[in-house]
């Protein structure tokens, strides 16, 4: 693969941050209980896909190894500092493609899509079964990312997630299915472009998602406390007071559909909002938006639109970081 017009072959930089796409089994069945035998370095990835060489340039990074389930703010800014010292150091890369554990995937992908300022695109990627199963998807996923951080047309989109063949926007994609090699979706609008013998078609014109250019990244240290309260038949307050007193500046419902939570759960919230200033984002545990309607109107929740608890609790991390007044935040979440 080069480019038309200089004949040069794409220039990818590889961030192997773990998951199941670089981990080792001693069993080539095991597609279950793994990791015990290791995992795969950036430089392993490549060597073991030798193939690609003849097709993209690559550049091996060193990034430490961490669970899915242990990523976060720290995690997410080293990324972006190791990002920014390797397009120092080449100048002409053409994109990155960073190997995840599929736990949290989304949420790395949609956390960086909101604050990515380089020039240079990045593809999130992961696998359902270990580098070392017979019939490991990770190395088809791999190469599928590394074609779509080489298009074009990712210069404008910035950030994507690769699975499967599909290619989809962060704001958009959820993980679906335990074991499944089809476990990321878009539920609502479907993947934004396909990968078939490494030749990306897209299929539709991505959608813009906010992006929070006057939050630097680099001077990041933490982000506002905000919780996922779940809802469920007779849920209480006691969750919701536990969140609040652990000092919670923002509150995401992960309700019944279409944004509902219990009329106990509701009340406690709405005396948090009016007589304490808090926020709450009404969102659910089902997959379509979450839009205003009269009953969560009266209590002063905002609606979640296109936006999952997780998501939605990122992009309210967010606002709050910026100093977005309470005023200004729905208009982030609005479908």
């Amino acid at each position: 693969m080069t480019d038309d017009m200089t004949g040069k072959r794409p220039r990818i930089a590889i961030i192997a941050s773990g998951g199941t796409l670089t981990a080792l089994s001693s069993d080539p069945f095991e597609i279950r209980d793994y990791g015990e035998a290791g995992s795969l370095s950036a430089v392993d990835l490549i060597q073991r896909c030798g193939a690609l060489s003849e097709r993209f340039d690559f550049v091996a990074t060193e990034c430490p190894s961490v669970p899915s389930f242990d990523i976060a703010l720290p995690e997410w800014t080293a990324l972006c500092r190791l990002c920014e010292k390797t397009l120092r150091e080449e100048p002409e890369l053409d994109g990155f493609v960073l190997t995840h554990g599929t736990g949290t995937l989304e949420e790395t992908a949609f956390f960086l899509s909101l604050i990515w300022d380089f020039p240079v695109p990045l593809v999130v990627t992961g696998a359902q079964r270990p580098a070392s199963a017979i019939s490991s998807d990770g190395y088809m996923n791999f190469f599928q990312a590394v074609c779509v951080a080489a298009h074009p047309a990712m210069r404008e989109i910035g950030v994507a997630v690769v699975m499967h063949g599909e290619v989809h926007l962060p704001s958009e994609v959820t993980k679906t299915t335990t074991f499944g090699l089809d476990a990321f979706r878009s539920p609502d609008f479907g993947p934004i472009a396909q990968v078939v013998g490494g030749q990306t078609s897209f299929r539709r014109r991505a959608v813009s998602t906010p992006r929070f250019v006057e939050l630097d990244w680099r001077t990041l240290k933490s982000l506002p406390r905000v919780d996922v309260v779940a809802t469920y038949s007779g849920a209480d307050a006691a969750t919701i007071e536990a969140v609040i007193a652990a000092g919670a500046k923002g509150i995401v419902t992960a309700g019944f559909a279409p944004g509902y939570v219990t009329s106990t759960q509701a009340q406690r919230l709405k005396r948090w909002i009016h007589e304490e200033d808090g926020i709450v984002v009404s969102s659910t545990r089902t997959y379509g938006p979450v839009v205003p309607n009269t009953r969560n109107n009266g209590y002063g929740f905002v609606p979640s639109g296109p936006y999952l608890p997780q998501k939605a609790r990122i992009l309210l991390q967010i606002a709050l970081s910026c100093g977005l007044h309470h005023d200004r935040i729905p208009a982030l979440f609005a479908l």
